[in-house]
C-alpha cells in the first residue's frame, strides 16, 4: 500500500496526517500550524502524498483527542511500563496502538475521551559523561552541559505527544507497527489514561 493510500485510510479515521521529513522530525510543508486546528482535506493528502516517503500524525484534538507516549532512550523504560499497565488493568495493554521508532523505542497511541495536554516530559536521567563533547546515547547526539565539577546530558525517558505536538510514525522507514491499527485507535477513559 502506498503513503498515499494510508494516508487517505488515516484521513478517513478522524487522524490529521502530514507529510513528513525524517531528518527533523518535523512537517514536510511551510506552514503546518494551521493543521493543529484543522484536517487536511483529500486533494490536500493527495497532493502531498504524490511522492512523500515520510508520514508524521498531528495529536490532540484535531485528530479525536490523540496522544502519543513516547518511550525514548532505546525503550528502556517500556518493558516496566508495560508491566505496569498489564497488572492495573490487564486488559488495556493490548487495545492500544504500539510502534517501534527506528532507535528502538516505542511509541503508545490512544485517545482520550475527556481530552489531552500539551506536550510534556514524564521521566528523565542525568547521565555523567568524561567531557563537554558531544556525545551519542541510544542514537541520539547530545551536548553536554557542565554542572558544578562534571559533565551530564538529561535523558527523556518518557514523554508525551499530546495538544498541538506531532510524532512521524509507520509507514515511514524505519517505523514497525507491532500492535493495534491506526485506523482503530482507543478511547481510554480518564482513568485508563491516568
Amino acid at each position: 500500500m502506498s503513503h498515499l493510500d494510508v494516508a487517505l485510510e488515516r484521513l478517513r479515521a478522524g487522524l490529521c496526517v502530514l507529510p513528513a521529513r525524517t531528518n527533523s522530525k518535523r512537517p514536510a510543508l511551510a506552514g503546518w500550524k494551521e493543521f493543529q486546528n484543522r484536517l487536511p482535506t483529500e486533494d490536500e493528502i493527495a497532493t502531498w502524498f504524490a511522492d512523500a516517503q515520510a508520514m508524521c500524525i498531528v495529536a490532540g484534538a484535531v485528530s479525536g483527542n490523540l496522544e502519543m507516549l513516547d518511550f525514548d532512550a532505546g525503550g528502556t523504560a517500556f518493558d516496566a511500563w508495560a508491566d505496569l499497565v498489564r497488572s492495573e488493568s490487564p486488559d488495556l495493554f493490548e487495545r492500544l496502538v504500539i510502534e517501534r521508532s527506528p532507535s528502538g523505542g516505542r511509541h503508545v497511541v490512544y485517545r482520550c475521551a475527556d481530552g489531552v495536554s500539551a506536550n510534556l516530559k514524564l521521566a528523565q536521567r542525568r547521565v555523567v559523561v568524561p567531557s563537554g563533547e558531544p556525545v551519542e546515547l541510544h542514537g541520539k547526539t547530545y551536548v553536554p552541559r557542565q554542572v558544578a565539577d562534571q559533565f551530564e546530558v538529561l535523558l527523556t525517558l518518557i514523554e508525551t505527544r499530546g495538544e498541538g505536538g506531532l510524532f512521524l510514525c509507520h509507514p515511514t522507514a524505519g517505523y514497525e507497527l507491532l500492535q493495534g491499527d491506526f485506523l482503530a485507535v482507543p478511547s481510554l477513559t480518564a482513568a485508563e489514561r491516568e
